[in-house]
């Protein structure tokens, strides 16, 4: 496996491996169902996750062939001031395709995000896994994590509308990128 810094080209392959994370996810439990434009956000947002800034990167797994299997979005965290402990690194996702599963992409994946948190100061990862992903919690604790804080859920007595999406194109992760033409 190699591990690199996802590049423009991998635009498609990385697509497709992240809209199999949300279906998967959204299998697992159905409070994560992919809202109707998330592709296009996505579309909108990978130029920057590519792009290199100081704050946001997205690594590429390839098999030996070449193939992009999998991919890792990590990008620099704090937590509020009151606490010690500085940056952090929130590893937003981490996938890699079944038939890669269990051939060392997800380990070599961590260990690039591990360096690159590394190298920006940071002093541990942060992420979630879902409570009924049992592989990946073993993932996890294969991998030396260990509990840090549990999130909850309780949902309300009469959930209201979902906000309405304003209606403009490309607006996604980033927050402040700039629509594709």
């Amino acid at each position: 496996m190699t591990v690199r810094p996802a590049l423009p080209g991998d635009a498609e392959a990385l697509e497709a491996l992240w809209h199999r994370l949300l279906e998967e996810q959204g299998a697992l439990d159905g409070r994560l169902q992919a809202a109707a434009d998330a592709r296009s956000r996505w579309r909108n947002d990978f130029p920057g996750w590519v792009a290199g800034d100081r704050s946001h990167r997205l690594f590429a797994a390839e098999d030996e062939g070449g193939a992009v299997v999998g991919f890792a979005g990590a990008m620099l965290w704090a937590p509020p001031p009151i606490y010690e402990g500085g940056l952090e690194v929130y590893l937003n996702e981490i996938y890699v395709a079944p038939p890669a599963r269990r051939k060392g992409a997800g380990r070599a994946l961590v260990e690039a995000v591990r360096a690159w948190a590394a190298e920006k100061g940071g002093a541990r990862l942060r992420f979630g896994v879902l409570e009924a992903n049992a592989a990946g919690q073993a993932f996890w604790k294969a991998c030396g994590a260990r509990p840090f804080v549990v999130t909850m859920t309780l949902e309300t007595p009469a959930p209201a509308a979902p906000a309405a999406r304003s209606g403009k194109p490309g607006l996604g992760f980033l927050g402040g990128a700039k629509t594709r033409p």
